[in-house]
């Protein structure tokens, strides 16, 4: 039975799954900052199986790209396909002026949100940088907006200026204006101003579409951000995974 691997390649993770005929299966993820790329993919991937081809969504860059190639090339002498934004695919069609210019897993996700969902939807990406972008009940991607992630609202702080320091814990506040110590003041500020712009810009979405939409919500800080939004959105974590399944063809 063929497999395929698909692999979403972000700033801070990268993450997969085995594309079968059942569906998603094996899935898994690892931290990119000193990723071993040849050792993973021998440990993790080839032990499940030998790919039919290799489906893949980069926002690293080049070199990433090109380690990942020569991994593949030595590993399965198999060349990863991977995905651009174009100006029409699966039902999507792009609103970018250069269609290219569109981050690869934002359009991976709204093929996924296209396929699986339907009527008009907001997709919101919370990653290091969060994403959000509309797309209408007949496929057309209606533009979005990005702002920084948590961490990097954060790390502006620190950077610029002289007594927020960068100790900054990954620990749980309780989400109020009356923090009580500068690392809940800098976490719930971010918190609020992320969550803030996450609904209005859904709140206008739908005011400028005129119907109600359905809020997707994805990415490594989503589960951080869920609970503190007002509107009921779906958590759908492998998102992007269920996008380039569609795009190799399959179902997930």
């Amino acid at each position: 039975m063929d497999k395929i691997l698909l692999l979403d390649s972000g700033n801070t993770r990268i993450k997969w799954a085995w594309l079968t005929a059942a569906g998603l299966d094996h899935p898994g993820s690892a931290a990119q900052a000193g990723l071993d790329l040849q050792a993973h993919a021998q440990s993790a991937w080839s032990k499940v199986a030998t790919p039919t081809r290799i489906i893949v969504s980069n926002v690293v860059g080049d070199e990433f790209a090109a380690r990942l190639s020569a991994c593949t090339q030595w590993l399965w002498k198999l060349a990863p396909e991977f995905v651009h934004a174009q100006p029409r695919a699966c039902g999507v069609t792009n609103a970018y002026a250069d269609p290219g210019k569109l981050g690869a897993d934002r359009w991976v996700a709204l093929i996924a949100a296209h396929r699986h969902t339907p009527g008009a939807v907001c997709v919101v990406d919370c990653g290091t940088a969060v994403t959000i972008d509309t797309l209408t009940a007949d496929g057309n991607h209606s533009g979005g907006v990005i702002l920084p992630g948590l961490r990097l609202m954060q790390r502006a702080l620190f950077e610029h200026t002289q007594q927020i320091s960068d100790d900054m814990n990954p620990v749980t506040h309780p989400l109020t204006p009356f923090a009580r110590s500068t690392q809940a003041a800098v976490q719930n500020g971010s918190l609020y101003a992320l969550t803030g712009a996450i609904e209005r810009t859904t709140a206008d979405a739908e005011t400028a579409l005129g119907t109600a939409v359905t809020r997707i919500i994805t990415g490594g800080d989503a589960a951080r951000v869920l609970p503190h939004l007002a509107a009921h959105y779906r958590h759908t974590p492998d998102l992007v995974l269920q996008g380039l399944a569609v795009i190799a063809g399959g179902s997930s």
